[in-house]
């Protein structure tokens, strides 16, 4: 599981901070969470909702974004589609590959997997010191 952070501004005006939890597994849709002032339902890219709150930080939505979490989140992204695409590559190779051949496919999936924890360990190391 990832842990995932997303803010948003509801209809009301409220800016939500929304923690939420997702699979490896691309999600098969999204999760709604719920305004914690006037209960309007907020579409969040996630598995699992962990807490809906307001936002009471007294940062602006402009200054929230941050090239190193920009870089971050790229990279993140990233490594996760080329996960995603190498782990159904293994899917629809088995049994019609070459053992040899499907272990180093199997390798590059789990390298795919590493990189994918390593950068979204960083995102996450540097989102809670950083605060953006």
């Amino acid at each position: 599981m990832v842990t995932l952070l997303a803010f948003c501004i509801c209809k009301c005006g409220t800016r939500l901070k929304v923690v939420a939890e997702a699979d490896f597994i691309p999600t098969s849709g999204t999760t709604i969470a719920s305004c914690p002032k006037c209960g309007e339902p907020q579409p969040i890219n996630a598995d699992k909702i962990i807490s809906v709150t307001e936002d009471i930080s007294k940062v602006k939505p402009a200054t929230l974004t941050c090239e190193k979490r920009e870089r971050l989140l790229a990279a993140r992204n990233k490594a996760f589609d080329i996960y995603k695409r190498g782990t159904m590559e293994l899917a629809e190779a088995v049994g019609r590959l070459a053992h040899a051949d499907f272990v180093f496919l199997a390798n590059r999936v789990t390298d795919a997997r590493k990189s994918f924890f390593e950068i979204a360990q960083q995102l996450k190391e540097h989102t809670a010191k950083h605060g953006c």
